[in-house]
């Protein structure tokens, strides 16, 4: 639904993924991925492939996932690969990009990762792990923090993922120590201080925030980093302070503006971890998980096509 005025309105048809074939009236099945840098990834179930998507600018990309891939259950992640120091992420319109494909289920039954370069056009070495491990399979997003990417694992100690993107690399962290009044909270992923990785979690009335350090020896300690009682978080509805609320639990988090989406009762909303506050984003029966899309264009910059009628083409 465009919310903007014109002429910075987005057009709804912006936001078509073309997924529907015309001439047979088939829907391709497909299961969203990843959202980063103004580009979304989706996974097609039926012909072995991951599609990379730009909304705003309407460009897609179908890519084979390597043979290792095929018929397994993996997870992925998209980001921009422009390495100039003055590049703002958001508006990677025009710049490479990277596709991360993570399975549990490898070669000798090994993890695996693979990236694929559109600089090169091309998938890279199968980066095997020496750890054993099973992925989250309801496509939670990985949280980019600095050069690398995390995952949830499950597992009881709720481990993490990470992959290095310099040194191409899979390794698992072994999560905070959790007491018994959090152990079976819903959590997630966050970045904490100092492009730390953090770890959040929700046991009502109570959200706990963990920061992993790493000392001068490389030696790495989980520290309780925040406590925040949910019942002083302005804008969320009564019925979280009762006992009767049916649903309070994590449904994600936004990597670019330190908030975390909740669902309570029949509603989802964003809150600001600073500032304590939220706002409703929607209301609905079955709430699963959601993906933060965020993109922008220089002043003056020509979307080809992108207007409704008369609009000037171009974004402010």
């Amino acid at each position: 639904t465009p919310i903007m005025d014109r002429p910075d309105r987005i057009p709804p048809s912006r936001f078509d993924l073309h997924l529907l074939d015309i001439d047979s009236h088939t829907m391709w099945m497909v299961e969203l991925l990843d959202c980063r840098h103004g580009r979304v990834l989706l996974m097609d179930t039926l012909w072995d492939e991951v599609i990379m998507c730009e909304p705003i600018t309407g460009e897609q990309r179908r890519l084979t996932v390597p043979p290792e891939f095929v018929r397994n259950r993996f997870t992925g992640a998209v980001l921009c690969a422009a390495i100039d120091h003055d590049h703002v992420h958001g508006s990677c319109h025009s710049s490479p990009f990277n596709v991360v494909l993570i399975s549990a289920l490898g070669g000798n039954n090994q993890p695996i990762a693979c990236v694929y370069s559109s600089e090169t056009g091309e998938w890279g070495d199968i980066i095997p792990s020496s750890v054993s491990f099973e992925l989250f399979y309801d496509h939670t997003p990985g949280l980019l923090v600095g050069n690398a990417l995390y995952w949830l694992l499950d597992s009881i100690g709720h481990d993490i993922l990470k992959f290095d993107l310099d040194k191409q690399s899979l390794a698992v962290i072994r999560g905070p120590p959790l007491t018994n009044d959090f152990r079976h909270g819903s959590h997630c992923i966050i970045q904490a201080g100092d492009c730390a990785i953090g770890f959040a979690i929700l046991s009502y009335p109570h959200l706990q925030m963990w920061q992993r350090n790493i000392n001068f020896h490389g030696v790495a300690t989980w520290v309780l980093w925040k406590t925040i009682d949910m019942r002083m978080i302005i804008g969320l509805p009564k019925q979280i302070q009762g006992k009767r609320t049916l649903m309070r639990r994590i449904l994600g988090y936004l990597e670019d503006s330190d908030e975390i989406l909740l669902s309570v009762g029949r509603g989802a909303y964003k809150v600001q971890l600073k500032s304590k506050k939220s706002k409703k984003l929607c209301e609905n029966s079955y709430l699963t998980r959601y993906h933060s899309f965020n993109s922008f264009y220089p002043p003056g910059t020509f979307i080809a096509g992108g207007c409704d009628g008369n609009d000037a083409c171009y974004t402010r």
